[in-house]
């Protein structure tokens, strides 16, 4: 498979993938404009955030299988515009519980810690690293969740599918299989999830490979 991203990893990934086998991209939806408070589920791409999704679907150089996208309108705009550069249709899955709310074991105490926190996403993501906040998932099993999800759809030999969540869902990710959070320098140190950056997966749910930002793991039993 091969990949032309804004993104350097994300290209080089792509080329470690055996050939016809079926891979997954899992992404920060595209630019958005301005979120005042909270989650602006409404909040639309900007124009550069439109042109930057449909290059990403013009240098897919592999058939687009299945999508998946949060129910925010920036999710969702982001695959409309993937798909449209790809010239390609597919029908958009909306997956909430899990490219939303995989953290979330009790929404109301969630969303007290959230407004408590004042949406500082990076310490939500130290203490659930922890498995110390009320009303949420450790790390641990809200990764599972999303494995668990983006394994269980698509699969065609050949074929990319695509999955568009938000950044904190790819902390998740990248703190569960590739050990950010681990301490509160490893966040200032390392980068926060950009928009419409990805982490790539192939393999099948019980042996797989994910790679992020030039580091490839392999899993067995996940």
């Amino acid at each position: 498979m091969k990949l032309k991203s804004i993104y350097e990893h994300m290209e080089n990934a792509t080329k470690k993938i055996p050939e016809n086998a079926n891979c997954k991209i899992i992404f920060r939806h595209s630019i958005r404009g301005k979120i005042d408070s909270g989650v602006g589920r409404k909040v639309k791409l900007t124009d550069e955030g439109v042109e930057l999704a449909r290059f990403f679907g013009r240098n897919l150089e592999t058939e687009i299988g299945f999508v998946a996208s949060s129910s925010c309108d920036r999710n969702i705009q982001t695959c409309e515009e993937i798909l449209l550069g790809a010239k390609c249709k597919r029908e958009i899955i909306i997956a909430p519980n899990e490219l939303e709310g995989p953290q979330t074991k009790d929404k109301g105490l969630s969303d007290k810690v959230f407004e408590q926190y004042n949406f500082a996403n990076n310490e939500i993501i130290y203490q659930m690293k922890k498995d110390c906040l009320p009303g949420f998932n450790s790390v641990e099993d809200a990764t599972k969740i999303m494995v668990d999800f983006m394994f269980a759809n698509g699969n065609k030999e050949n074929s990319v599918d695509l999955f568009c969540t938000h950044d904190f869902q790819m902390a998740i990710l990248y703190a569960g299989l590739f050990n950010f959070a681990e301490t509160k320098d490893s966040i200032i140190n390392n980068k926060w999830p950009m928009m419409l950056e990805g982490m790539i997966f192939w393999g099948n749910r019980n042996h797989f490979w994910s790679a992020w930002r030039g580091e490839v793991k392999e899993y067995n039993d996940f």
